[in-house]
C-alpha cells in the first residue's frame, strides 16, 4: 500500500512533527510504502529525518514555507497519482482548498485529514473551510474531539468517518526514571532541596511564554526554592530573558535550549507548566504524564490529553497568586510515580496507537 503523509517540517520542536515521527517509527514499513512530504528542518532544530529514513520512510523535503510547500505538493502529485492513501496533517483553513487540490490530482486516493489545533475564534472563513474539508476528504481524525470539531465542523464527531487519534507517546522512553532525574538535575546544579518547574516546546505566541515567566515570578516570590528550566527556543526567548532580568530571576531561570533527550528533562521537573494561548492536544502534556510529572496548564488547553490526576487547569485570567498557590499544592517534589496503566487504558501507548492507525489504513485501502 502506498501512503503519502504530509506534515509541517522535520524539526523536533513541533508537537505535530513529534507525533508524526512517533507514528511513522512504529508503522510497519514492510507493509506500507510511505512517502513523507514535509518542510525542511529549521536551522535551530535537530532533524527527525535520519531516524525516519533508517526506518524505511522516504522523505520528500521542500522549502519550509507554506505557499512554497503547496506549490511543491501540487507539482509532486501531478507526477505521482498512484497513492492509495494521503494522510494530511493540518492546522489551518488553507488546508481545505489543498484538500480539494489533492482530490483533483489524485482521484483514486483515500484522503485522511488530521486536525491538531483549537484556535478560537471560530470565524466565517473557518466555517467555510469546514464545508470544503467535508466535501473532499474521506476520513477525519483529531488529536482530540475539540480539535476535530474546530477544524472540520462542530458535529464532525457524530459522523462515522471521524475518530480520535491520541497523541500517544513511547512508554519505553517516557516513564519515571530516578537516575535520569538525578543526573539531569546534577548537571544543571539543581539541588535536592530545590523545586524545579519546567517547560518543553517552542518559545512562541502559542505557548504564551511571557505569561509563563509572570507565573514563575509569582511562584518564586512565594517560595525561594523554585527554579525554572526552559527546554526549547523560539522568537520570544530574548523577551523572556529580559523579563527574567527585570524580575531579578536571572540566576533562577535556566535556558536549556533544544534537547534531544526530552525524557531526562521531563523527569528532572517537579512541575510541568503549559499556560498556552491555544493548543490541540499537546504531546508534551502526555509526555509529562508518562514521566509522572504534575502538570499545570491553562484552560485554553483542551482536556482531551488530561488522562491522569496529574493534570490541573487554571484560566489565564486567574490571579497570578492562584497560579502560584496551585503550583505549590500539586508539586510535592521527589521521584515520580508511574501512571502508565491509566495512560495505556486511555489509548496513549504508542505501539497500540500505531496498530489502530494501520487498521484504519487497511480499511480505507481495501486491505484484508
Amino acid at each position: 500500500m502506498r501512503i503519502l503523509m504530509i506534515s509541517n517540517h522535520l524539526g523536533v520542536q513541533s508537537g505535530v512533527q513529534r507525533y508524526v515521527q512517533n507514528l511513522l517509527l512504529n508503522l510497519d514499513t514492510d507493509r506500507y510504502q510511505i512517502d513523507l512530504f514535509v518542510g525542511q528542518c529549521p536551522p535551530d532544530q535537530t532533524s527527525t529525518a535520519p531516524a525516519l529514513e533508517a526506518h524505511g520512510v522516504h522523505i520528500i523535503a521542500v522549502p519550509d514555507h507554506k505557499k512554497d510547500r503547496i506549490r511543491a505538493l501540487a507539482a509532486h502529485l501531478r507526477t505521482h497519482r498512484d497513492y492509495d492513501i494521503i494522510h494530511y496533517h493540518t492546522a489551518s483553513k488553507i488546508g481545505a482548498p489543498v484538500c480539494g487540490m489533492m482530490r483533483l490530482l489524485c482521484p483514486r486516493a483515500k484522503i485522511v485529514v488530521h486536525s491538531h489545533i483549537v484556535y478560537p475564534p471560530l470565524t466565517l472563513t473557518w466555517r467555510a473551510a469546514h464545508l470544503v474539508y467535508q466535501l473532499f476528504a474521506d476520513y477525519f481524525l483529531g488529536c482530540g474531539v475539540a480539535a476535530g470539531r474546530f477544524v472540520f465542523g462542530s458535529h464532525i464527531d457524530e459522523k462515522p468517518n471521524f475518530s480520535v487519534a491520541c497523541n500517544a507517546v513511547d512508554q519505553e522512553r517516557f516513564h519515571p526514571d530516578a537516575a535520569a532525574r538525578a543526573a539531569t538535575r546534577r548537571a544543571y546544579g539543581i539541588a535536592d532541596t530545590d523545586r524545579l518547574a519546567g517547560f518543553v516546546g517552542r518559545l512562541n505566541h502559542q505557548k504564551n511564554p511571557l505569561f509563563l515567566m509572570e507565573v514563575f515570578a509569582a511562584m518564586a516570590a512565594q517560595d525561594v526554592r523554585w527554579k525554572l528550566m526552559l527546554v526549547g527556543t523560539g522568537e520570544k526567548e530574548p523577551e523572556m530573558r529580559a523579563a527574567a532580568e527585570a524580575h531579578g530571576l536571572t540566576d533562577r531561570v535556566i535556558f536549556a535550549g533544544v534537547q534531544s533527550d526530552v525524557p531526562a528533562f521531563m523527569n528532572a521537573f517537579d512541575l510541568f507548566l503549559l499556560p498556552s494561548n491555544f493548543e490541540g492536544s499537546p504531546v508534551t502534556l502526555v509526555e509529562a504524564q508518562g514521566c509522572g510529572v504534575p502538570c499545570l496548564a491553562s484552560t485554553n488547553v483542551p482536556d482531551d490529553g488530561s488522562v491522569t490526576a496529574l493534570v490541573h487547569f487554571l484560566p489565564l485570567a486567574a490571579p497570578l497568586s492562584d497560579w502560584a498557590a496551585k503550583a505549590d499544592a500539586i508539586a510535592p517534589g521527589g521521584d515520580h510515580a508511574d501512571h502508565w496503566q491509566t495512560l495505556a487504558a486511555a489509548g496513549y501507548e504508542l505501539k497500540t496507537a500505531a496498530r489502530r492507525m494501520e487498521q484504519l489504513y487497511d480499511k480505507l485501502g481495501g486491505q484484508p
